[in-house]
């Protein structure tokens, strides 16, 4: 007669990872103040090298006052640096400094510096505080809120990572004075999107900064959007339902960036991808003429790269959305739009399959449609 021995691992619910979203002006202060909160032996500053000069040092030198041990640790601008080379040159510096687990890492950069600062957090020694203090539109309104981190692959983008939260996300619309207007503009297409899937009200406040470009309109835009973000994430922190939501335009636009080797900015790629998914929605039956014609109207005032469309044909596109995280048995996902503020629920579901003779005939109508 055999016998069996059970023994339970019971592990507790994890600590409340809430945490704060400051936004305003003029908030390094704040930041410093986050750090000293956690009381680290060393604060581990990441940033890139065109933040590094006219912001990184400053913060650096306020933070060493109270904490000796401040570190800057710099990579290289742009996409190409969201690696697994430059994650582990990131790690083994701070190895060689002898950081231990009460390291504090301040992410301050856009969101590549914000994704990759974050999975180191999430891997140093199996997990480390950070913060983050986003420095471009883009990151403000979407990589900084939410707890995704990652890295780049071959295979495609934001392949690799974790879910792991922020201590605090400091957002400071100072940053943006040193933006130039473009990729500013490129970057407030992550709020059009959030307002044109959840709140349709509010896309008329990313209109009027984008017109006028007042600080007080830059701070109602990102307040919204970000309050938005926030309430998805706290309903669906990992992704398994609602939180795809907020991926709406991403499964075209991360194929553009795949194969423009990411030299289509994130946002105009986004873009891009919301008409073609908004038209995919129409053809599929869910989105009405008049809808579409009011997205195709907004999108329009952002100047979109049509030409980038033209550059890949369909199939190109398609195969690129292959590795989509979505994806799932093979199929490509997308979250279709029912109406304006509102997407499609079917069986349950905020992600569904589309054949690819839908996403062709959509590619195909947006870019013979300039």
């Amino acid at each position: 007669m055999s016998h069996s021995t059970h023994i339970p691992v019971v592990i507790p619910s994890p600590k409340d990872r809430s945490y704060d979203l400051t936004i305003g002006r003029g908030l390094t202060n704040e930041v410093v103040k986050a750090v000293r909160s956690l009381r680290p032996s060393a604060g581990v500053i990441i940033t890139d090298s065109h933040v590094a000069k006219p912001h990184a040092e400053l913060l650096k030198s306020r933070l060493a006052r109270s904490i000796p041990k401040t570190i800057l640790l710099t990579i290289a601008h742009g996409e190409r640096s969201k690696n697994q080379k430059t994650k582990t040159i990131l790690e083994h510096a701070m190895l060689k400094l002898e950081c231990g687990r009460d390291t504090v890492i301040v992410a301050l950069g856009g969101g590549v510096v914000g994704d990759l600062a974050g999975f180191v957090a999430a891997t140093f020694l199996r997990g480390i505080p950070y913060i983050q203090v986003p420095t471009t539109m883009l990151a403000m309104l979407d990589s900084s809120v939410g707890g995704k981190t990652g890295i780049d692959t071959a295979y495609g983008k934001n392949m690799i990572g974790a879910f792991w939260q922020p201590r605090q996300v400091i957002i400071d619309v100072d940053y943006l004075r040193t933006l130039p207007v473009p990729q500013i503009d490129a970057g407030l297409l992550e709020a059009v999107k959030m307002f044109i899937t959840m709140e349709p009200s509010s896309l008329a406040l990313a209109r009027r900064y984008h017109a006028t470009r007042r600080w007080q309109e830059a701070l109602r835009v990102i307040r919204q959007a970000v309050a938005l973000k926030a309430g998805v994430v706290s309903r669906d922190e990992t992704e398994a339902s609602e939180r795809m939501v907020l991926n709406f335009g991403h499964t075209i636009g991360h194929a553009l960036e795949k194969l423009s080797d990411y030299r289509i900015h994130h946002g105009l790629a986004v873009g891009l991808g919301i008409l073609v998914e908004s038209k995919i929605s129409q053809l599929v039956g869910m989105l009405s003429q008049k809808d579409f014609e009011r997205i195709q109207e907004i999108l329009y005032d952002w100047n979109l790269p049509m030409n980038v469309l033209s550059s890949y044909s369909s199939s190109q596109i398609i195969t690129a959305t292959k590795n989509d995280k979505k994806a799932s048995g093979g199929e490509v996902r997308y979250v279709l739009l029912e109406k304006m503020g509102k997407v499609y629920r079917g069986n349950k579901q905020f992600v569904h399959p589309v054949p690819d003779v839908i996403v062709k005939k959509a590619i195909e109508f947006i870019r013979l449609r300039p």
